[in-house]
């Protein structure tokens, strides 16, 4: 077992379980996800790898595709053709004041590859904007998260 803790040592509140095999492992998600423990719900799911650094992005990042033009100063349509599809993102409200981005990207990296997050603030508190690369990955995040409670909130999480 790995018990990942901040940099002060306190533990991160999660956990990671290795089984002797994939049916174990399976059949412990299975049995313990959504089950109360100590007057919280665990989330149980299958660990997946995050993605090295040297993986190749499926298209351009944002700055280089948001229509004002592309890195080297044309218009990205003009010298690339149509812009990609719509990016497969979710929007995440319901969170605390005191939220950082590394405890967003701590709640979703297992739901698959993500391009970026954005913390904003809004009239009704704090919210995040989670884009990842594929879009089952987002329909994925979005179904399992939204209703979820965090910390002393319940989560509300829309597909864009």
């Amino acid at each position: 077992m790995y018990l990942p803790a901040d940099g002060d040592g306190r533990p991160r509140g999660f956990a990671f379980v290795t089984f002797e095999s994939a049916a174990d492992a399976e059949d412990c998600a299975a049995g313990l996800n959504g089950e109360d423990f100590d007057g919280r719900v665990i989330r149980c799911n299958i660990a997946r790898a995050r993605p090295t650094k040297g993986e190749v992005k499926p298209y351009p990042p944002r700055r280089e595709r948001d229509g004002r033009g592309d890195a080297r100063g044309g218009d990205y349509r003009a010298t690339r053709g149509p812009p990609p599809p719509r990016e497969p993102r979710i929007f995440v409200s319901g969170l605390p004041e005191d939220i950082r981005e590394r405890e967003i990207d701590d709640l979703y990296y297992r739901y698959g590859r993500i391009d970026y997050i954005e913390l904003r603030s809004g009239r009704r508190g704090p919210y995040a904007i989670v884009c990842f690369y594929d879009d089952r990955d987002a329909d994925y995040a979005a179904r399992e998260t939204d209703g979820m409670r965090f910390e002393r909130e319940y989560l509300r999480v829309d597909r864009d």
